[in-house]
């Protein structure tokens, strides 16, 4: 047997060859020291993981057979380091799901009282979210540790957790789901009906997680209505020893099991008889499922006692906010005279106790909604009779809230004018009320109707600056003006405010991608001047890190939550690390990414982007909830200065084929075999899923018109691929009349595509006017970074063509056919024009950008004076902003001149710098010879 410090120092050497992925000088040290008679479990077992980790086959199918040997191997291998060691081997074959759990079993197998073993067990099943092996670990432990009663409830949660699994066949739910159930019954039955009796058994329920882990289980398996008699019980209530000791905890899953079950007037009496208590009549858990249960009654109209009750606790002072909330709500809901009375007095009254707090409007703009004309200008009315900023700002949001979705221009720029005076005059008085100057951005933006204008923004944006230079903390104003600045070209900008946002750990998932959607195709260029600059490849780094790290600190504190017996959050967490696998964001973020590095030409590591499980729906976590949202329709509002659409599963599926193909054609001409065969497959199981999607209009509801047109190319790209390795072009049923194509046919559509591309570019000449100035939006950005990103594939291709003979087909000689040089060559000149069409649009805007007087004209439009061009060309363009004196003196109460300079002269080196982009010498396309 070898000496463990002789193997421990064996074995550091191979591990640091290992870390720097030199697998080379890995296998040399472990054939040195298997010669020299190293025979240790944990050394033999990094051998094996070290050979099916080496390029060449023959090696790597013989570490293969040492892995299998291993893990068969009589006696077992039962140290944990080794069993770890041959866990990272078994991954790397693809087999850890399936083999890992098997040598744990058969290491305890060999040592059934090792408890040391069994947590090792049960933490790696935790880490892997493998909840069969952790279930046959509990219960290992259960078994051959009968008197400790925690492993009893550890097997309970397990058999839980894999009732919960939706990926799992109705029948394995369904048998562990029966098996939770009777084990907890059990211990339920056992608990004492009073504080007199003893228990009959020492593992019967005795604290409430435990009671946590009955209703969770109970109400997942269809006996809620159990769940719901044992907390009313004399054993399990919030009277009883044991719900004495958390009673809110207690109440929770009352209030939880109660809507489960549906019994809407047991749920009724149960809610009736918590608000009588006023402990509880603040909580709103409580009065939501009152309402819900007032609605959903057997009863049609609420009871005597319910009205009595409602008028009881409505009537106390001060007013109990959940309960007015309640009442609120229930009174929206009728639509006769008197009830609209009633609902205008209760508003009154809810008004006159929150008017100054932040959420008053927030929660009476639903019920408001329900008031006819007459009605609503009576509460008008009496918001007007009150004094002070925070009453007239909050008749400000009613009349905002009121305008009609086709207000004119005058009356919208006449309500923006006395937002924005009342905004200025609290500047000077106490509360000041920036909020004022967030409607007056919200009202000029209404002025589009169909289509963006860039001036209407431009102005928007502007005052938004000029607002967030005095409240750096009304964080609303910097989420605003982040979209805006990306909606109009000017990402720099955005990133820079977007950092003072402080966005941190799971608000990456939330709210980063206000900034990150698109980024590689609107500002992949580095940034970076000072440390704390937004770089937007170290934002997606850090993005996806967040994610990582969220799922490590879950499974700590599952691991905790056992430790502890803390059950009742046990499953949340479960929940969410499944949440994090199937991110939204996370593929997003993972394609942004190396679209980023390709853009830079930096080395990657080595990876291929994995598809999405197709067998799973992605999870969006995406919030919007933190943008003003006054009106029905201001989403929609908003959503037209978004930098396209949201991207979503299908953007993800055609981003899959865009990546694939891109990655296949490097790794193919730097002839990375492996690479290239993941890759390859990868790119062929994208197409299917697009062939078999592409028809629906959802597919291009998510995508901007740019990648729409781009999809087409690689479409074609895709096919030129297959046909060029495997001698003939797949027929899926949505590509049938390709079947017949030959190489020449696609190289030609291919051809056609880039000379309609490069027709569009002269046809549609890049740029926006604003104040009379050509300036790029988002859009001119992303049509030229996306194209100058195809433009590099096609290059590659052309290469491949050009430097390797196809493969001939099988059964067809016709797609065989030999490409022209001519073809070749004519594509590559075709490139060739197109990306230098795309730079000459991009210096044509650079160069109109920095001409003389266009700060002025910026400033001009800021200021909103008229007619300051020499020639008057900004007057038409600019017709929807105001123009008037009243405004231009309101402006300059607002912003001296040298604020307005500097604002304007950041807008003006942001668009130089996306232009910058464009030009970068690192998105050169090279075309092989």
């Amino acid at each position: 047997m070898s000496d463990p410090s002789v193997s421990e120092r064996r074995i550091r050497p191979i591990q640091d060859a290992i870390a720097s992925a030199n697998w080379k000088q890995a296998l040399q040290l472990c054939d040195k020291w298997f010669k020299k008679g190293e025979r240790s479990d944990r050394f033999l077992a990094l051998k094996a993981f070290v050979l099916v980790n080496q390029q060449d086959k023959a090696q790597h199918d013989r570490g293969r057979e040492e892995v299998f040997d291993l893990c068969k191997r009589t006696p077992p291998i039962t140290e944990p380091e080794a069993i770890y060691q041959l866990q990272h081997a078994l991954k790397s074959l693809s087999l850890h799901e399936e083999e890992s759990p098997k040598l744990w079993e058969r290491a305890l197998s060999a040592n059934k009282d090792d408890k040391d073993l069994y947590m090792r067990w049960l933490n790696q099943a935790v880490a892997d979210n493998n909840w069969r092996s952790a279930q046959k670990a509990t219960m290992g432990l259960r078994n051959s540790f009968s008197k400790e009663r925690d492993y009893d409830f550890w097997n309970i949660l397990m058999c839980y957790l894999i009732h919960m699994q939706q990926d799992l066949p109705d029948k394995d739910r369904t048998l562990f789901g029966t098996l939770a159930y009777r084990m907890i019954s059990k211990l339920a039955e056992a608990v004492p009906q009073n504080e007199e009796q003893t228990s009959s058994s020492r593992k019967a329920i005795s604290v409430p997680e435990e009671i946590a882990l009955l209703v969770q289980v109970l109400n997942s398996t269809g006996h809620v209505q159990e769940s719901v008699k044992l907390l009313q019980g004399p054993s399990l209530n919030m009277e009883s020893r044991i719900g004495k000791q958390d009673p809110q905890l207690i109440l929770t899953l009352l209030l939880e099991s109660l809507e489960a079950s549906e019994q809407w007037d047991e749920a009724l009496n149960v809610c009736q008889n918590l608000l009588s208590k006023s402990e509880h009549q603040s909580d709103d858990r409580i009065w939501n499922l009152w309402a819900t249960s007032q609605s959903k009654s057997s009863c049609d109209e609420p009871g005597t006692k319910s009205k009595e009750l409602l008028d009881s606790v409505c009537a106390i002072r001060p007013i109990v906010r959940a309960a007015y909330l309640a009442k609120l709500n229930l009174q929206r809901t009728r639509n006769d005279e008197a009830e609209l009375d009633a609902l205008l007095e209760t508003c009154k009254e809810y008004f006159e106790a929150f008017s100054s707090k932040g959420f008053c409007f927030d929660d009476l703009k639903g019920p408001l909604r329900r008031l006819d004309h007459p009605h609503f200008d009576r509460f008008k009315q009496t918001v007007s009779d009150h004094e002070g900023n925070l009453a007239q700002l909050f008749n400000l949001k009613l009349s905002y809230s009121s305008l009609p979705p086709d207000a004119s221009q005058s009356d919208l720029l006449a309500f923006a004018r006395r937002t924005l005076q009342r905004y200025q005059t609290s500047l000077s008085e106490s509360p000041a009320c920036p909020e004022a100057a967030l409607l007056a951005v919200l009202a000029i933006l209404r002025l589009v109707s169909n289509e963006s204008s860039p001036s209407v923004a431009i102005f928007a944006a502007i005052l938004l600056q000029i607002t967030r230079s005095k409240f750096e903390d009304y964080y609303i104003l910097t989420i605003l003006l982040v979209q805006l600045q990306s909606h109009l070209g000017l990402l720099s900008l955005g990133m820079e405010n977007f950092v003072k946002l402080s966005v941190k750990n799971l608000q990456w998932e939330t709210v980063g991608h206000l900034i990150l959607t698109r980024i590689s195709s609107l500002h992949p260029a580095p940034t970076v001047v000072l440390q704390q600059d937004f770089e937007p490849l170290l934002a997606l780094e850090t993005g996806l890190t967040v994610l990582e790290n969220a799922d490590s600190a879950l499974v700590r504190g599952i691991r905790e939550g056992l430790r502890f017996n803390s059950y009742s959050n046990i499953y949340n967490s479960v929940k969410m690390r499944s949440d994090i696998e199937g991110s939204m964001n996370k593929h997003i973020y993972a394609i942004e990414e190396r679209k980023i590095r390709r853009w830079r030409e930096e080395p990657d590591d080595h990876t291929i982007l994995p598809l999405t499980n197709s067998s799973k729906a992605l999870v969006d976590k995406r919030d919007l909830g933190y943008m003003p949202s006054y009106r029905e329709d201001d989403t929609q509002l908003l959503a037209k200065f978004r930098c396209g659409p949201l991207p979503k599963e299908r953007w993800i599926n055609a981003m899959a084929l865009f990546d694939s193909v891109a990655t296949y054609l490097k790794v193919e001409l730097a002839s990375q075999t492996s690479l290239a065969a993941t890759a390859y497959d990868n790119m062929k199981r994208a197409q299917q899923r697009l062939s078999r999607s592409i028809a629906e209009q959802d597919t291009l509801a998510e995508m901007t018109k740019i990648e729409q047109t781009n999809l087409e190319c690689h479409r074609i790209l895709a096919q030129v691929i297959v046909l060029f390795k495997e001698g003939s072009v797949s027929t899926t049923p949505a590509s049938q009349q390709d079947k017949t194509k030959t190489l020449p046919d696609l190289l030609s559509d291919l051809k056609s595509w880039l000379s309609s591309t490069l027709t569009d570019h002269r046809d549609n000449p890049a740029g926006s006017s604003i104040a009379g100035i050509r300036v790029p939006t988002w859009e001119d950005l992303h049509r030229s970074f996306t194209q100058l990103e195809t433009l590099q594939a096609i290059a590659n291709l052309i290469s491949l063509v050009s430097k390797k003979p196809q493969k001939q087909a099988k059964s067809s000689k016709a797609v065989s056919e030999p490409v022209s040089k001519e073809m070749i060559s004519e594509i590559q000149s075709a490139v060739v024009e197109l990306e230098a069409e795309i730079h000459r649009e991009a210096r044509e805007l650079k160069s109109g950008i920095n001409e003389p007087g266009v700060l002025g004209k910026l400033v001009d439009l800021g200021m909103v004076r008229r007619g300051s061009g020499d020639d008057g060309s900004g007057a038409e363009v600019d017709g929807l902003l105001p123009g008037d004196e009243k405004w231009e003196s309101l402006m300059e109460s607002l912003s001296d001149e040298a604020m307005m300079e500097t604002i304007c002269g950041g807008i003006k080196d942001s668009w130089d710098e996306a232009l910058d982009g464009v030009l970068g010498g690192k998105g050169k396309i090279r075309i092989g010879k």
